[in-house]
């Protein structure tokens, strides 16, 4: 696997540098076709930036699995790739008006569910098999101290109202 991570995360990255052919259109030739398909260009540079983030995140798992000497399994390695690709592709949808009529929002709401579950799977195996246990600790020590921060503001603007 350690050769399909190597060329998958150089094709998410090139997916990232074409993303930035239809930016320039929109913010420096101020191209009003590009701007009528992409009407949300907020959601387009997202998704811009997603696609290198996943690129690099890949990369990480490659030099974890080559720095290890660790063969990452298929069942981690198939849905790493699936999430990375259609994690930044749902922000790439909602840039557009296609996203909200006939099939396409059938295809919009089904990524929405499994993209980022799948994603979340593939991370969480990951940590739990091949990274020491003080990490998985730190994660929900970090996780635990989100949430009371959180609990914390809801319950500070709640009083305010």
């Amino acid at each position: 696997m350690t050769i399909f991570l190597l060329h998958w995360s150089v094709f998410i990255f090139m997916v990232g540098l074409i993303l930035s052919l239809p930016i320039a259109g929109i913010y420096y030739l101020n191209n009003p076709q590009v701007r009528s398909f992409f009407t949300n260009p907020r959601k387009l540079r997202s998704a811009h930036v997603d696609y290198f983030m996943q690129a690099f995140s890949i990369g990480l798992i490659y030099l974890l699995e080559f720095g290890m000497n660790a063969r990452i399994p298929v069942y981690v390695v198939v849905p790493l790739a699936f999430g990375t690709f259609f994690n930044p592709f749902i922000l790439l949808l909602e840039a557009t008006p296609l996203y909200k009529v006939g099939v396409v929002k059938a295809f919009y709401s089904l990524l929405k569910a499994v993209s980022p579950t799948s994603l979340f799977f593939a991370w969480f195996v990951l940590l739990f098999q091949y990274l020491p246990r003080f990490y998985s600790w730190l994660l929900a020590g970090f996780t635990i101290s989100l949430i009371i921060v959180f609990l914390i503001h809801i319950k500070g603007t709640k009083q305010t109202d």
